[in-house]
């Protein structure tokens, strides 16, 4: 009897702790998805006022008009077969540490040219679960569009042309294969974080 007592208080603990683990770990998920989806909100908030603002009138005033949570929005990255649109962000030089945060909110510059200047431009932006940043550019395929909006209001299309994943030191990613044209680079985490997902397009 007391061996048997004493099984049952071995399982109640161990269900007991189960259960704890169990309810950490789906809080931490709820809570990791409704940050996503409040970001995602603001983000599209961010989108609107990008969109209004009438860049006919002064240029370069309308480039000091928008920033997104104390970043400066460089234009907008639309790719209407996964239904996103995001800000652009540029947080300056990118290290690490500086990127964490604003990858949080919205996509980064990465390195590069500015956005539909001639190069190459490289955006990051993360492979998020619920679909929302890049989280759905695993089925993208070649010939899918990318449209960016500059600040000037300018809107260029690009087609996809190579799909690949490579290891997170490879640097050749960023580099122009010409700079007589204009292509963007869409960099995001695949394979648990040990690769990134690669998506070179360039202007139809």
């Amino acid at each position: 009897m007391k061996k048997n007592s004493l099984k049952i208080k071995i399982y109640r603990a161990i269900f007991c702790m189960l259960l704890i683990v169990a309810v950490v770990v789906i809080g931490m998920i709820s809570y990791k998805y409704v940050c996503e989806n409040m970001n995602e909100k603001e983000s599209q908030d961010a989108v609107t006022a990008f969109s209004n603002i009438d860049f006919s009138k002064n240029v370069e005033e309308s480039k000091k008009q928008l920033e997104y949570k104390g970043y400066k929005v460089i234009g907008i990255v639309k790719i209407p077969k996964i239904n996103i649109e995001y800000p652009i962000l540029d947080i300056g030089d990118i290290d690490p540490e500086s990127a964490k945060a604003p990858m949080k909110i919205s996509i980064i510059k990465y390195w590069g040219e500015g956005v539909n200047d001639y190069g190459n431009l490289s955006i990051a932006g993360h492979n998020n679960k619920s679909g929302t940043m890049f989280g759905k550019t695993k089925n993208l395929k070649n010939g899918d569009i990318v449209e960016l909006t500059d600040l000037t209001g300018q809107t260029i299309k690009y087609s996809i042309y190579d799909i690949f994943a490579t290891d997170p030191k490879d640097v050749s990613i960023l580099l122009p294969k010409d700079k007589k044209i204009r292509e963007v680079t869409l960099i995001t985490c695949t394979n648990g974080n040990k690769q990134r997902l690669i998506l070179k397009a360039r202007e139809i």
